[in-house]
């Protein structure tokens, strides 16, 4: 705010220090609202970690909405070979697996050759690819069409069971390669082509039907089946994935080997309870230690939003949640029966001992108390819709924040008439100064002329 203008001073008047003075004095209406947009923007940055901390409850909060999530279960590989998952309806056991053969997919390769990826391949005619199962795709050419652009024209036609690439199979030979898009012998195809000009399009026809294919011999590799035991029961997968072999649980198949037997084992995880429940524990506790720090920051005079209905209201709503009674069918219908309890701090803690113990003697009741008999109900289905209140895209939270951006912005609006008031004030009092030291100017220079004047005439009358 500081001046251009330099004022020179009369009877030791400093015009600068005036005018500061002045501008400081009438400039208080906008640090008043810039202290205030400060305030708000303190308690908008607040209300965003708050809605981060939810959204984190949130996703601890979901793992308890499951039909088994305190009867969660692992599953365990002895080798590489084979990877398996437990799912939430995994049974307990152990399968024995032996892998004689993985699942592959068709490939197919020109027995045609080109100099180059711009070589001619066509000038007329259609490349028909046909699946086991399924219609026959055709590729119909109408110009000249390079061994590249039939690739490209293969792989953009929908329903193709096979993609198409060209590979350099020695140093400046090239062959179109045509690799079935999925494992499988129902996923097989056959090629058929009226393809005429340029270097023309030939693959292996070794029963010369002039359908390519169709034997094994016209083949780089043939489809097949994935093919397994377990425990002695012959599979068959059409993927190096299965999900229904094992009750529950998900094999991926890696390396076949008919001589290797993988000990597969699915059981009951004894902490998964404990740890589901904890990981919600862990996240509610962060939002209750946020409240503190809210409240400890007011104390010292600081802005937070200590004061803000929201936070008291969500603290109580969980708290009466939490503390509630769950009659949905089953032995326990309070958590505190199952070890989940407060401190003296308001946060929650876990008797794993106390959890376990419920657990063993009644699992199906600890899970209808968590989420009732179809995952929505129980805690979980209390504590979800409280927390919806507050997170969903027109909730609480995110109101509030939408009312201070709000009030920010009008502060912004103020404070921008405010300050164009101010830059013109300033620019007045500039004036009006310079007036000023120009008049006193004047009257100190006519006033040294009179005395000057007055001791000439005493000069004269001696």
């Amino acid at each position: 705010m500081g001046s251009p203008i330099t004022f020179s001073g009369f009877n030791s008047i400093d015009w600068n220090q005036v005018l500061e003075a002045v501008m400081a004095q009438e400039s208080q209406p906008v640090t008043t609202l810039q202290t205030q947009k400060s305030t708000l923007q303190t308690q908008n940055t607040a209300l965003g970690t708050l809605l981060t901390k939810l959204t984190a409850l949130g996703s601890a909060l979901d793992k308890l909405g499951t039909t088994s999530s305190v009867n969660p279960t692992t599953a365990s590989s002895s080798s590489a070979s084979v990877d398996v998952s437990a799912g939430t309806t995994s049974t307990e056991g152990t399968y024995n697996v032996v892998v004689s053969q993985l699942a592959r997919a068709q490939v197919l390769a020109s027995s045609s050759s080109y100099s180059s990826l711009t070589a001619v391949a066509a000038t007329g005619g259609a490349l028909t690819i046909t699946p086991a199962t399924g219609d026959p795709v055709t590729i119909t050419v109408t110009a000249s069409t390079t061994i590249s652009e039939l690739a490209t024209a293969i792989n953009n036609a929908t329903g193709s069971p096979a993609s198409a690439s060209v590979v350099q199979t020695t140093p400046g030979n090239y062959q179109l390669v045509l690799n079935g898009k999925t494992t499988g012998l129902a996923n097989a195809f056959t090629v058929t082509s009226t393809l005429t000009g340029g270097q023309g399009v030939t693959f292996t026809d070794t029963d010369a039907d002039q359908v390519y294919g169709d034997s094994a011999a016209d083949l780089v590799q043939t489809a097949q089946n994935a093919s397994f035991t377990v425990n002695g029961l012959p599979v068959q997968s059409t993927t190096n994935v299965a999900t229904e072999v094992v009750p529950g649980a998900t094999l991926t198949l890696r390396k076949q080997d008919p001589t290797e037997t993988v000990a597969i084992s699915v059981s009951r995880d004894a902490d998964g309870a404990a740890a589901t429940v904890q990981s919600f524990l862990t996240a509610y506790n962060d939002i209750v230690q946020f409240i503190k720090d809210q409240d400890t920051a007011a104390a010292a005079g600081k802005d937070s939003i200590s004061r803000n209905p929201l936070l008291r209201g969500f603290k109580a709503a969980f708290i009466g949640d939490l503390q509630g009674d769950y009659p949905v069918g089953g032995t326990f219908t309070k958590l505190a029966q199952i070890g989940v309890g407060f401190d003296r701090t308001g946060k929650l803690t876990l008797d794993k001992t106390v959890l376990n113990a419920a657990v063993a003697s009644d699992r199906t009741s600890v899970q209808k108390l968590m989420s009732g008999t179809d995952g929505t109900g129980g805690v979980f289905g209390a504590l979800d819709a409280t927390l919806d209140e507050y997170t969903k895209a027109d909730g609480l939270v995110r109101l509030a924040r939408e009312r201070l951006t709000t009030q920010v912005r009008g502060l912004d609006t103020r404070l921008d008439a405010l300050q164009s008031r101010l830059a013109v004030r300033r620019l007045t009092l500039q004036k009006e100064f310079l007036e000023a030291e120009r008049l006193m100017s004047q009257l100190t220079s006519q006033g040294n002329s009179l005395s000057q004047l007055g001791v000439s005439f005493k000069s004269l009358g001696g």
